[in-house]
């Protein structure tokens, strides 16, 4: 695979029973919406939407196996890696190729505290990696990241590095691309913030979690085929909505989540130990998937 598709690839949430494990049923029928309904370019797991720093490596090996399954190789999967040392990322990115993924997001190790470190653990990690990499270069979520420079250079020294999922300001995304976009994708994420200002720059993907997707789809193909108008009207609407749900990796996680099951007539169970919606961030919730025209009625209240 030369290029990844251009479009939206969708990040799977980890969607959980009663009991606190990961539910097969629910997991596959996300990536049926993901795929059937909303018309994904291609299919993330084990991102931060999918809470994989509070999975264990069973659960996340488990999420990958089932994805690969029930993806089929309809649409690429990618797999973000996350493993606190290069050494247990490498030995990551080898299960998911083995079982079908197409590339590989490799996120910044708990060991690299500083740029240097961090520009160091990419290189080691994609010098062992089977499949094309990605980096991702997400700073306000994860602590550390990379500037354009250290990305160019890294891009530079390793062929397999393909694409940057960059979860910044339309603005820096924009020097991103100018610097790398020539050799590298630049992806962007961030729930839909700036989609349409990181479109303008140039970015060749964006990865949302799945809840409004759909929306999100809606707009990429307007501005694709030249309706901004349209793409903008659109993203207007779409807006308050992001802007709720993409507050924090927590706000996702509960509030994200929770609209893409009552949209779709899935059980929410939260992650055993995470925060529980609370009645007014429900009924805050509610409003603004009024505003979008999805239907709540029937939505049984937090609380």
């Amino acid at each position: 695979m030369k290029k990844l598709p251009k479009g939206v690839h969708t990040v799977l949430y980890a969607l959980f029973d009663a009991d606190g494990e990961p539910d097969r049923q629910a997991m596959r029928r996300q990536v049926e919406i993901c795929i059937d309904q909303h018309g994904a370019a291609g299919i993330v797991t084990l991102g931060l939407a999918t809470e994989v720093r509070h999975l264990t490596q069973q659960q996340r090996r488990r999420i990958v196996e089932w994805n690969a399954a029930d993806i089929a190789g309809r649409v690429p999967l990618g797999v973000t890696i996350f493993e606190p040392t290069p050494e247990e990322q490498i030995s990551a990115i080898a299960h998911a190729a083995d079982h079908g993924a197409d590339w590989a997001i490799i996120q910044p190790p708990v060991t690299a505290s500083d740029e240097t470190a961090l520009a160091t653990a990419f290189g080691t990690v994609l010098r062992q990696c089977p499949i094309p990499g990605a980096i991702q270069n997400a700073p306000q979520f994860i602590g550390v990241g990379l500037g354009v420079d250290a990305i160019r250079r890294l891009g530079d020294d390793h062929d397999n590095l393909v694409a940057v999922k960059q979860e910044v300001s339309a603005v820096e995304t924009a020097a991103l691309v100018d610097a790398v976009g020539e050799r590298l994708q630049v992806f962007s994420g961030r729930g839909g913030l700036e989609l349409i200002d990181c479109m303008h720059a140039g970015i060749e993907g964006h990865v949302p979690a799945p809840e409004y997707a759909d929306f999100l789809i809606r707009i990429w193909n307007a501005m694709a085929a030249g309706k901004e108008n349209e793409a903008r009207a659109a993203y207007a609407r779409l807006l308050p909505m992001a802007t709720f749900v993409v507050q924090s990796l927590d706000t996702l996680t509960i509030y994200g989540k929770l609209l893409f099951c009552r949209r779709n007539g899935l059980s929410f169970h939260p992650r055993r130990g995470a925060p529980a919606p609370t009645p007014f961030g429900f009924r805050a919730l509610t409003g603004h998937a009024h505003m979008l025209g999805i239907d709540t009625a029937g939505w049984d209240p937090i609380g």
